[in-house]
């Protein structure tokens, strides 16, 4: 085989394996690679049920609490993922911390704008998703902030910190409403809302 012919698949294949997709799967909600690198194995950041706390192991009883890909899942979407890497570390030497400490420390890391965390009434939401075309990937990826946290320390701990489990409580309801979850598209939109509830219903038997 020539040496040109050699050159151009050894860049075809290069080039192939940094592409991206640039949209959430199922999704219309274009994806913002947020990943940072670890120096650990990255299986110590990736739950597993048989890692899980015994009270987690009670309530965490179907596979995508623990699903690397899926987008609904507490680890499963880019900045759940993320972010429960980022608390696992940070948890080792802030056990006794407010969670949120770490969850606005996490958005402004990202620069994602920020909007009212405690809300759900879509009238006072709109003016932010109004913002620019990504205002509701940043919403979303806020919200799964909020979420990997809560279910992070459940993981670790078997319990979540009292306000912070609230706040979650929030964020898995402001996802709820209609017209976000319209934006994940008529065919996910449903196993998505099955899905929150379910969290919804862990959330709240958790103490």
């Amino acid at each position: 085989m020539r040496p040109q012919i050699l050159v151009y698949l050894l860049f075809t294949l290069t080039a192939c394996g940094q592409t991206k997709d640039n949209s959430q799967k199922g999704t219309g909600i274009p994806k913002i690679d947020t990943t940072q690198k670890q120096t650990k194995n990255m299986s110590d950041y990736s739950p597993t049920f048989d890692k899980a706390h015994p009270k987690a192991k009670a309530l965490l009883t179907e596979d995508f609490y623990f699903s690397p890909i899926d987008e609904t899942g507490p680890f499963g979407n880019d900045d759940g993922a993320d972010t429960y890497a980022g608390f696992k570390d940070w948890r080792t030497t802030h056990s006794n911390n407010d969670p949120a400490d770490f969850l606005f420390d996490q958005i402004n890391e990202w620069g994602y704008p920020k909007f009212d965390i405690y809300e759900t009434d879509i009238n006072k939401l709109t003016p932010y998703l109004k913002e620019s075309d990504l205002s509701s990937r940043y919403m979303s990826g806020i919200d799964a902030a909020i979420i990997s946290i809560a279910f992070g320390q459940f993981y670790l701990e078997g319990t979540i910190y009292k306000s912070f489990k609230e706040t979650a409580l929030i964020a898995i309801k402001r996802q709820l409403i209609p017209e976000i979850l319209s934006l994940w598209g008529d065919t996910y939109k449903i196993e998505r809302e099955l899905k929150l509830n379910k969290m919804l219903a862990v959330l709240n038997q958790v103490h």
